[in-house]
């Protein structure tokens, strides 16, 4: 089955209403006539599977795990599907494969798999691993420990960006009782009060199964680290789990698979309870390198993103994370997250912060971290960001009560007990003539009006009703959508410029794209010579794709003038593994960096809901599209 069968597959899976072909064709970057083809080729393999009605498509889910389980034997089709077959050939065999063989059991000629090896030369160099090519034979040349990498990489492509969870697994190893194993690590981690999460949970379970499964075929480690007196915790809870392991499954852990385990445990996990931990011990826990890290990685959050993480309870696990991504990028592990495509365009704001911690952390220790770890930075920093940006959006708010006993103090303390988060309170006055000098969001009375104040306003019972809860709340939501919408309309046409608005077909790549941006943007004086390196360089790091928009941006905020170049091309941009066709390149200068995050976040908003770009896309000039833009705010 090809990958564009799966594509749609997934996609109706996750739609909870009928979806139209123009829908699934834009969300997946192909023609409508192509989901039509796909979606009868389907059909063809299973009856209604996808039903189809006048009101578009839907998949029967019933019928979808069954199905996904039926074709797991089926022999790969696409490039992409030969490629991770060959791939798990390799990785099996401890002898060279002869060609003429993988061809017949691929049912391809021996010219179109020697296209298809130069597609697993790089794959396997992105391993650290080579293809040697001997005659008519292959063969797979590397150390075990990157062979495992592989296998798990391998692994992880197939579940197509979705949790890789136990069923998944016991579907991947069927000789192997997965049960056990995590049953085995989370009654050993419990004894020895060690802690993680679901997530590094399950790649310790994968990094095992793979384990057992090479171990099993005489595949082992054969030099040990001799680092276990750093670890010496995480070597005993390797240890105790390994003989469980070995009686079990019937293998033997040598000292360098157990170590292997031990340095996997250290980077998953950790034997301090956070939620007892004060920053005073943070230095003891975490090591000075690491403390330093952390406070070079606040400093530039600070000065980019003035972002500042002074909530004790962020501050710990941050340090706790970067001292365990330490462990995983000194031993040369890495750790899977499912959720890193979400992020990416449901949070691109929080996740661009996170690409710039990498960026500090690659400047201050030389590793690059892949986009997995930057996500789970994004998870802490998240939380940060939501709550500075809290205290920044509250609805100011002027009280009307005659002072009469103390009422109008019961008043303020119901309305800050159910409100706090949302309204700050500035005066509270007794007198209507005293609001024309006041000049809040919001005017609460709990006295008629005798004339309408230049403010909004609501009218409450003296004793606040759970009426007048609900008026405020509604009050309060409505306000704040007023002023977002105002502050981005603001926003935007502060940033924006005739000059840098192009409706263009001619470009085809995304190098031609950034190219022929930056070019008009430096000669207009936004930006710089150095702008389309940086640019490039933030690229590199990660993807500023999604769906079918593109925000490249650099990775620096320090432009002449803040601008957004936009490109609209209707035939597509093709921007590595995605086609877009939206790219909004945005120079930020250093004076305008809070400007930028208000603004990323209400475009990833905007731009993330598939009928907004598509009426975007229809706009037929500068003015129609910043109309458009504001109008889908």
């Amino acid at each position: 089955m090809t990958s564009k069968y799966k594509h749609i597959l997934r996609y109706l899976s996750t739609q909870n209403d009928w979806t139209s072909s123009a829908t699934i064709a834009n969300a997946l970057g192909i023609s409508k006539r192509s989901v039509k083809t796909y979606i009868a080729d389907i059909n063809s393999i299973t009856s209604d599977l996808i039903i189809s009605s006048n009101k578009g498509y839907q998949v029967d889910l019933n019928k979808l795990n069954s199905f996904f389980t039926s074709i797991e034997s089926t022999i790969p089709q696409s490039q992409k599907e030969r490629v991770e077959h060959l791939l798990k050939m390799l990785v099996k065999e401890d002898k060279p494969l002869h060609i003429f063989d993988v061809s017949e059991v691929l049912f391809i000629s021996e010219a179109t798999l020697k296209g298809d090896l130069r597609k697993v030369k790089k794959r396997l160099a992105n391993h650290n691993l080579e293809l040697n090519v001997s005659g008519d034979t292959i063969k797979m040349i590397g150390q075990e420990k990157s062979k495992r990498k592989l296998m798990s990489s391998i692994l992880y492509n197939e579940t197509n960006d979705h949790f890789l969870d136990i069923e998944t697994l016991k579907t991947a190893f069927k000789d192997h009782d997965i049960d056990y194993i995590r049953d085995t690590i989370a009654e050993t981690f419990s004894t020895y009060h060690y802690f993680t999460n679901d997530y590094s949970l399950t790649n310790i379970i994968l990094h095992i199964a793979i384990a057992i499964d090479r171990m099993k075929n005489g595949f082992i480690y054969a030099q040990p680290f001799g680092k276990e007196a750093t670890i010496e915790k995480e070597y005993k809870i390797a240890y105790e789990v390994a003989k469980r392991l070995e009686a079990h499954f019937a293998v033997n852990y040598s000292e360098g698979e157990l170590l292997d385990l031990a340095f996997l445990i250290s980077s998953s996990g950790t034997s301090i309870n956070f939620m007892h931990l004060q920053i005073s011990d943070l230095q003891d826990v975490a090591g000075r390198r690491c403390i330093h890290l952390v406070e070079r990685i606040l400093e530039d959050l600070k000065n980019n993103y003035y972002i500042n993480i002074e909530d004790a309870d962020v501050l710990v696990r941050l340090t706790l994370h970067i001292k365990n991504l330490l462990m995983r990028l000194e031993n040369n592990f890495s750790s899977k997250n499912p959720l890193t495509s979400a992020i990416k365009q449901n949070c691109p704001s929080i996740y661009d912060c996170a690409v710039h911690v990498s960026y500090t952390i690659k400047e201050e220790t030389g590793y690059t971290i892949n986009d997995d770890e930057i996500a789970y930075i994004a998870f802490h920093l998240g939380y940060a960001l939501e709550m500075q940006k809290q205290v920044n959006s509250k609805i100011t708010c002027s009280i009307l009560f005659p002072f009469y006993y103390n009422y109008n103090i019961h008043l303020i303390e119901n309305l800050t007990k159910n409100f706090g988060e949302d309204l700050l309170i500035q005066h509270v006055v007794a007198n209507e003539s005293d609001l024309d000098a006041l000049n809040s969001d919001l005017v609460i009375s709990a006295v008629q009006l005798n004339l309408v104040p230049k403010m909004p306003f609501i009218l409450i019972n003296p004793l606040f009703s759970n009426a007048d809860q609900s008026k405020v709340a509604n009050k309060i939501k409505e306000l704040k959508e007023i002023k977002q919408k105002e502050l981005f309309k603001k926003n935007i046409e502060a940033m924006m410029d005739e000059r840098l608005f192009k409706i263009e077909y001619s470009l085809k790549t995304k190098e031609e794209a950034l190219t022929m941006m930056c070019a008009v943007m430096e000669q207009k004086k936004f930006v710089d010579a150095s702008f389309l390196a940086n640019v490039r360089e933030r690229e590199a790091m990660s993807s500023t794709a999604f769906g079918r928009i593109a925000i490249p941006h650099a990775i620096k905020m320090n432009a002449k003038k803040t601008g957004m170049f936009v490109l609209i091309n209707e035939k597509g941009i093709k921007w590595n593994e995605l086609t877009v066709n939206l790219v909004l390149l945005i120079s930020v200068s250093k004076d305008d960096r809070i400007l930028f995050h208000d603004v990323f976040d209400s475009l990833a908003a905007i731009l993330t809901e598939e009928k907004n770009v598509s009426q975007i896309l229809t706009a037929a000039d500068y003015q129609e599209f910043v109309d458009l833009l504001v109008e889908c705010y």
